[in-house]
């Protein structure tokens, strides 16, 4: 019989060999998953980024495919799925599911790394802070690739951990399978193979034959992927980021454990300490694995971050949500830390006090995402222009990439006035490969000469080249008006115009 991972032998107490008090606690732990991860997942409209998720969904065969190998690549195994998932409907509702499956999958799966790593108790203990998780929670309500990335890299590490424990051909090759689909899911996934390769160099059995192969596998398999995005790609998708600051790692810090505030930060950290801290009673060949464990585990929360970090004194990279695959590492280490805790009862009272901290970062998050000032609100923004729009009138786009998201809705009201014209009067096809742009002086003033009205909508905040291009259009006309839904904004420019037309409710 195949001991626990790196020789890590379970506790003998009666809870831990309890097989239906196992399903009980995951049962639990999943159906809190779904349901915190399925609440209100419609209500919210698309932000840009979804709506790219979409229309890739859509697209033809064609479009699809030069995206990805020109612009699109970064979430290649996502966006293929979705292709297919996309024939359950093409609601907000719908996309998003598929997220929300893979961020239940999420938590039964660390559930077994846990318990490889730890016993049954810790799986258990992993996958209940999980499913209350306000930043995994976040990221299975979205149309991207995040939540599908978190559940494959709990996987690769957990055939990474039974390769290293005892290098069977399944496991070697559902690490390698698992690991290459982890990469084409989102391209930040490949930090996660070097916190894996890295820590095989103090690890106390070290089956260097078989983890060679695999590693040269996953380079093979992962060479078109990074061929594209290194040579063919605009390399322009990290362009928006700013140089991080002290305010960016400390909300990074609070993502990571759960958006519950200092006080679960703090309590995370100190779990933490408990895991590292605690002694083990078990013999001296159990601790150095438990040190191997435990330095995996911390690389695995710490490097991502600190690579991101470094990269970005040359080129800013750092943005939290590239960093979720960070979760899984600190869930367990804080999970190991509650399992150790001597006192039955203290561990009870640490853990149910870390999981009323996570709703609350839950409810945080729901009460912000209902909060029609505070989101992305293409529908309503897209329905009110195309209800309200006149012969004559046209659309631009301040930035070219936004057009993507106005047409994404104009699909899926499928109506819209005659005559509306857009731009830049770009393909999908082109705005999908192409680096997005702002409309020159001379496309301005062709727009601004043959329309009566000009509608600009955008979801960005104002700097130089929207203020630019604002600037550029208000020398045409002498009136103007600003509608807002939530972060986007729709200018309406013209000539003796009727502003009670363009009034909107929340003017």
């Amino acid at each position: 019989m195949r001991p626990p991972a790196n020789g890590v032998v379970a506790e003998s107490s009666l809870a831990e060999t309890k097989p239906r008090s196992t399903v009980v606690w995951l049962g639990i732990a999943l159906a809190l998953a779904a349901t915190l991860r399925s609440y209100g997942l419609g209500t919210k409209s698309f932000w840009l980024d979804e709506t790219i998720s979409a229309i890739l969904a859509q697209t033809d065969r064609h479009t699809f495919m030069r995206a990805l190998i020109y612009r699109q690549g970064n979430m290649t195994l996502y966006y293929t799925l979705l292709r297919g998932w996309r024939w359950f409907g093409e609601s907000e509702f719908i996309y998003r599911l598929f997220s929300v499956i893979a961020g239940v999958g999420a938590v039964l799966a660390i559930y077994w790394l846990g318990k490889i790593l730890f016993g049954p108790r810790a799986g258990r203990i992993a996958a209940l802070l999980l499913s209350v998780h306000a930043f995994h929670i976040r990221y299975s309500q979205e149309a991207r690739g995040y939540s599908l990335l978190v559940f494959l890299t709990v996987l690769s590490c957990f055939f990474f951990v039974r390769t290293t424990q005892e290098p069977a051909i399944k496991d070697s090759l559902a690490y390698v399978i698992t690991s290459v689909l982890m990469v084409y899911a989102q391209v930040f996934g490949g930090l996660i193979l070097l916190v894996q390769w890295i820590s095989i160099f103090w690890a106390p059995a070290k089956p260097r034959k078989a983890l060679l192969a695999s590693a040269a596998s996953i380079a093979l398999l992962i060479a078109p992927l990074a061929y594209c995005l290194l040579f063919l790609s605009d390399r322009s998708q990290l362009a928006w980021l700013t140089k991080p600051t002290a305010a960016t790692v400390y909300r990074f810090c609070l993502d990571v454990t759960g958006d519950g505030g200092l006080l679960l930060l703090m309590l995370y950290v100190l779990l933490i300490v408990a895991a590292l801290a605690i002694p083990s009673t078990r013999s001296q060949c159990e601790d150095v694995n438990r040190r191997w464990t435990h330095g995996f585990l911390l690389l695995w929360l710490l490097m991502p971050a600190t690579l991101l970090l470094a990269v970005s004194l040359v080129r800013p990279a750092f943005e939290p949500r590239y960093l979720i695959t960070s979760v899984p590492a600190i869930v367990l280490l804080a999970a190991d830390g509650l399992r150790r805790i001597k006192s039955r009862l203290l561990s009870f009272a640490a853990t149910t006090l870390v999981v009323i901290l996570s709703l609350g970062g839950a409810y945080s998050y729901y009460r912000a995402r209902s909060e029609a000032a505070r989101t992305d609100d293409w529908r309503d923004a897209t329905r009110y222009v195309l209800t309200h729009a006149q012969p004559g009138d046209a659309v631009l786009f301040s930035y070219s990439e936004e057009r993507l998201a106005f047409d994404e809705y104009q699909y899926l009201f499928k109506t819209g006035p005659s005559g509306l014209r857009e731009f830049p009067d770009e393909t999908e096809l082109e705005l999908l490969t192409r680096r997005p742009s702002r409309p020159t002086k001379e496309l301005i003033d062709q727009v601004a000469n043959q329309s009566k009205r000009v509608w600009v909508p955008s979801a960005y905040q104002e700097n130089d080249a929207s203020r630019r291009v604002d600037a550029a259009l208000r020398s045409h006309f002498i009136q103007s008006t600003r509608l807002n839904f939530g972060f986007v904004h729709v200018d309406v420019l013209g000539n003796h115009m009727s502003t009670d037309h363009i009034a909107g409710p929340n003017q």
